[in-house]
C-alpha cells in the first residue's frame, strides 16, 4: 500500500552529506526544510545542490521548504547561565545602555516590547520552560517576577502569551534568505510568526517580482494567528501547525483542539497542512519512539493532514534514518486500517472544475482497486484531488513542469512525475504515463485507472474523465 501523508525532514548537522540526504529519501522523505534560524549561505547552497542531485539519483522529486526565521523576540547575551527559582526578579532592558538596577538584568532584541506588553501580563521564556509575570512596565525597561524557574542561557526565545505585538512581518535577514531561496529555486517559504493575511501578501508580492513559483506557508504560533486564521488560511498556500511556540502561547489542554480546528479551516478552504514539533522527539535520543508520540502520529493521520514534520530528529538527532522509517511505518499501518475519507472537505464545489474532481472520486471509491491519474500543468486539478481525499486511490500526478511536480510532493496522497505532454495525443500521453508506473511496478495489468485531465487543447481548457485499465 501506498503511503498517503507525506513526511517533512529538517536537515542539519545529522543529515546534510550526500549520502545521508539518499538514505532519508530512501527511507521515505518527500520534502527537505532548511531551518534559516542556523546555517550560513554558503551551507544552504551546498545542501540545495545536494538534495538535487540525490533526487536526481534515486529518480525521486522531492520538495524543499525554506524556513524563514521571521522577528522572534530574543534575549541578550549572558555572562553566564542564570539558575531562575520563583519569585526572582528579572530585568528586561530595549537599550543596552540603559543601567541594570537588578542583579538578573538583559536586554531583549525588541524596542516595542514595552508598549506591546503591561503590568500582569506572561512572559514565556525558552519554549515556556521559564514562566514570568511582568510587575512593572517603563519606556526602556520591564522588571517581571519568576511564576516557573530554571536555567536560563544566552539568546533565549520570549513568548507573550495573548499579547498583540507589532514586529513586522520580516527582518533584514528574512529579506536576504528570501533572495536566496528565490535563487535556488526553493518550492516552498515558511513564513514563521504570520499573524495576519497582509504579512503572507506581502511574502507573496516579494516572490512575484522575483518570479518564484514558490508557495507560502503560514506557521500558526500565536493567539494572533489563530484570532485571523480563516483570513490566513485562505490567503497562504498553505499552514504549519507550530506546536511549538502554539504550546507556550496557548493553554496547553487546548493545544489538540487547536491543532484539529487549524486541520478542519485547511480542509474548508483547499489548503495544505502541516503538523510540526515533536512527532518523534524522544528518537534524538533513543532508537525507538514513546507510545505516546506514537499515538500523536494516529491522530495527526487520522485527521487527514498533508504532512508530518521532523525537527531536531532528523536534524540533530542520533537515528535521522530510523525516525523516517519508523514514521513511514506508522503511517502505512493507520492508513491500511483507516482508509475513510471521512475529513474530506465538505465545502462547496464553486466551479465545474471542482465538480469534475468530485465526480472522478466517486467513480475511484466504487471501483475496487482503483487508480487516480491526472495531467496537469498547473497542479491545479492533482492539488483538488488530494483536498477531496479519496478513499484508498493513490494519485499519480503528470506534469511537464518540474516546480509543479516539486510542489505536489506536499500533497496528501499524491505522487508526482515530471513527463512532457505530446499535444494533441491523449492517449499516446496515456500510454506514456502507463508505461512509467508499469516500469516501476505502482500499477499491474488490469488494474482500473481513473484519469482525469485539465490541459489546454487548441487554447482551451478540457476537462475529462476516463476509464481505463493497466
Amino acid at each position: 500500500m501506498m503511503r498517503k501523508t507525506k513526511i517533512l525532514c529538517t536537515l542539519g548537522p545529522a543529515t546534510e552529506s550526500p549520502e545521508a540526504l539518499a538514505r532519508l529519501i530512501t527511507a521515505g522523505a518527500d520534502m527537505f526544510r532548511l531551518n534559516m534560524s542556523h546555517g550560513s549561505h554558503q551551507w544552504v547552497r551546498t545542501v540545495c545542490q545536494r538534495i538535487r542531485e540525490a533526487a536526481e539519483s534515486l529518480r525521486r522529486d522531492v520538495a524543499v521548504l525554506m524556513d524563514l526565521t521571521g522577528p522572534s523576540i530574543r534575549t541578550g547575551d549572558l555572562a553566564e547561565a542564570w539558575q531562575l527559582t520563583p519569585g526572582d526578579t528579572v530585568e528586561l532592558r530595549t537599550d543596552e545602555t540603559v543601567p541594570a538596577i537588578t542583579p538578573l538584568s538583559t536586554t531583549v532584541n525588541y524596542a516595542g516590547i514595552t508598549k506591546d506588553i503591561k503590568a500582569g501580563d506572561s512572559i514565556a521564556i525558552d519554549g515556556g520552560m521559564i514562566l514570568l509575570r511582568t510587575t512593572e512596565v517603563s519606556d526602556k525597561r520591564i522588571l517581571a517576577t519568576v511564576v516557573n524557574g530554571g536555567e536560563m542561557k544566552s539568546r533565549r526565545h520570549i513568548n507573550l502569551p495573548g499579547v498583540a505585538v507589532n514586529l513586522p512581518p520580516l527582518t533584514r535577514k528574512d529579506y536576504l534568505d528570501l533572495d536566496l531561496g528565490v535563487e535556488l529555486g526553493v518550492d516552498f517559504f515558511a513564513l514563521s510568526f504570520a499573524r495576519e493575511p497582509a504579512h503572507i501578501q506581502h511574502v507573496q508580492l516579494l516572490l512575484e517580482q522575483r518570479n518564484s513559483k514558490a508557495r507560502v506557508i503560514a506557521k500558526i504560533e500565536n493567539q494572533q494567528a489563530l484570532n485571523n486564521l480563516d483570513a490566513l488560511v485562505e490567503a497562504s498556500g498553505g499552514i504549519m501547525v507550530a506546536r511549538g511556540d502554539l504550546g507556550s502561547e496557548c493553554p496547553i489542554e487546548d493545544l489538540p483542539i487547536i491543532q484539529r480546528r487549524i486541520v478542519e479551516r485547511c480542509s474548508w478552504h483547499g489548503r495544505k497542512v502541516i503538523v510540526a514539533t515533536q512527532m518523534l522527539e524522544s528518537m534524538i535520543e533513543n532508537p525507538v519512539p514513546t507510545r505516546a508520540e506514537v499515538t500523536d502520529i494516529f491522530n495527526a493521520v487520522i485527521e487527514q493532514v498533508d504532512c508530518v514534520m521532523l525537527s531536531g530528529e532528523t536534524s540533530v538527532g542520533k537515528y535521522p534514518d530510523k525516525c523516517v522509517e519508523v514514521l513511514d511505518r506508522v503511517i502505512r499501518r493507520i492508513e491500511e486500517s483507516y482508509p475513510s475519507g471521512r475529513f474530506a472537505s465538505d465545502a462547496p464545489l464553486k466551479t465545474n472544475k471542482h465538480k469534475t474532481v468530485k465526480a472522478a472520486i466517486v467513480l475511484a471509491n466504487s471501483i475496487p482497486g482503483s487508480k487516480l491519474m491526472v495531467f496537469t500543468l498547473r497542479g491545479v486539478m492533482a492539488h483538488l484531488l488530494a483536498h477531496q481525499r479519496p478513499e484508498s486511490a493513490p494519485i499519480f500526478a503528470f506534469t511537464p513542469k518540474l516546480h509543479v511536480s516539486r510542489t505536489l510532493c506536499m500533497a496528501r496522497g499524491v505522487h508526482p512525475f515530471v513527463m512532457e505532454f505530446i499535444k494533441g495525443s491523449p492517449d499516446t500521453n496515456i500510454r506514456a504515463a502507463l508505461d512509467l508506473l508499469r516500469e516501476r511496478g505502482l500499477v499491474q495489468k488490469g488494474d482500473p485507472i481513473v484519469i482525469l485531465s485539465d490541459a489546454l487543447h487548441d487554447e482551451m481548457t478540457v476537462e475529462a474523465i476516463l476509464l481505463r485499465e493497466a
